[in-house]
């Protein structure tokens, strides 16, 4: 699966629920994980790719039912994806609910990507998946076109007889279930991964369109996608979470935690985009510890515990380590009395 790919926590919360897992039985999902069941009560958080294909895993191993992606996707509530759900729910037209999904399904974490596709007598939306087809791809393949074909039985009524379903894989053991939720003939085995629908259908009104709580959706998903496209790189997050908890030397571990990721994970990352988290970590304290003893009251004692240190004398090795000089050098060349 590629580390690109993020998903909503709040997949997993529903997939917790739909299994009816206690406390004991989430601790069994969240298995091998840096999470733990009360993550899972977080909202707008993301995990990794490598989380989510974990999780996965322990969910089809709980159920012990090959089926699950596509009776927990049947069963996935609009509300379980954001802004983009309300959108889908409250739009004018079939055909606006479709391209909804199409331009702004990163706003759910990009991991299946929707492409519309207008033909003389069909409308069909192509689903390109961003993970790789192996059981855990699989599993969210057919969880997109339960939620998929749910949503449009929602605005057509019962799904229309020329509606048909085609897969960009082998059929599966259990492939004469896929009927029962996908209400419609599969085909397997063909070029590209689809939903096709009759083109009249494309123009049906949406019963429940909404239009003020459509254009306020609407600004929400624009907000969102034009975050996502400007994002704040990992250097910029671990600084920050670094600058909102002085007095604190973390270890890249609990950064890497705090993240929901490996610490080599969280490294890879950083190397990325070119530096480290050493590198990080000392830019800001030697930025805190050069600003606090700036401060006329502050002794090298207090401004090293504040930082953290627990031993004074590493403080000022790391000092000169960062400056060249040693606090109380830099003391006397600027502070102002």
């Amino acid at each position: 699966m590629t580390n690109q790919v993020v998903f909503p926590t709040a997949y997993t919360r529903t997939l917790a629920r739909e299994q009816g897992l206690d406390h004991k039985g989430q601790l069994l999902l969240l298995k091998g994980t840096r999470l733990s069941p009360a993550d899972l009560l977080e909202f707008n958080k993301y995990i990794d790719a490598e989380t989510q294909a974990v999780i996965v895993r322990n969910a089809l191993q709980l159920s012990n039912n090959p089926v699950l992606g596509l009776r927990w996707g049947a069963n996935l509530h609009l509300a379980a994806h954001g802004p983009l759900g309300t959108l889908i729910a409250s739009s004018p037209t079939l055909g606006h609910a479709w391209k909804a999904t199409e331009k702004f399904h990163d706003t759910r974490g990009g991991f299946a990507r929707m492409e519309g596709h207008i033909a003389s007598d069909h409308f069909a939306v192509i689903i390109n998946m961003g993970i790789e087809l192996d059981e855990v791809g699989r599993f969210f393949c057919e969880a997109v076109l339960a939620t998929m074909v749910n949503h449009l039985g929602m605005i057509i009524g019962n799904s229309s007889p020329a509606l048909r379903i085609e897969l960009a894989y082998s059929a599966p053991a259990y492939a004469e279930q896929y009927p029962e939720f996908l209400h419609a003939p599969c085909l397997f085995g063909r070029p590209k991964t689809k939903i096709v629908i009759p083109h009249g259908l494309a123009l049906m009104p949406n019963p429940m369109a909404d239009p003020e709580t459509h254009d306020m959706a609407l600004a929400r998903c624009e907000q969102l996608l034009l975050e996502q496209r400007h994002p704040r790189n990992w250097a910029a997050r671990v600084t920050e979470l670094l600058r909102s908890n002085p007095g604190q030397i973390w270890t890249c571990e609990q950064v890497a935690s705090h993240f929901h990721l490996s610490s080599r994970t969280l490294m890879r990352y950083l190397r990325h985009e070119y530096t480290s988290y050493q590198t990080l970590r000392d830019s800001e304290l030697a930025r805190q510890a050069k600003l606090s003893l700036l401060v006329s009251n502050n002794s090298v004692e207090s401004v090293a515990l504040s930082l953290g240190y627990q031993e004074v004398s590493n403080f000022r090795r790391a000092f000169k380590r960062w400056f060249g000089i040693s606090p109380q050098a830099f003391i006397a060349s600027n502070r102002v009395n």
